[in-house]
């Protein structure tokens, strides 16, 4: 099985971290587990060829809890 990576940032714009999830695909409204444990959901996906820089599949921006 293959693990994705993905870009986290917060809801002004600032990087909570890089996370590996088993689902090749995000999307809003989807939660995802944060670096520190918390669970987050994901409020917007960038998955064009900036959201993808650094090797990821996409930056997702998370509204914490």
């Amino acid at each position: 099985m293959t693990d994705f990576t993905y870009r986290l940032i917060d809801t002004a714009g600032g990087e909570i971290g890089i996370v590996t999830d088993e689902r090749s695909a995000i999307a809003e409204s989807d939660d995802i587990t944060l670096p520190d444990g918390r669970v987050g959901t994901v409020v917007e996906v960038y998955d064009d060829e900036f959201g993808q820089e650094g090797g990821v599949v996409a930056t997702l921006v998370v509204e914490e809890p």
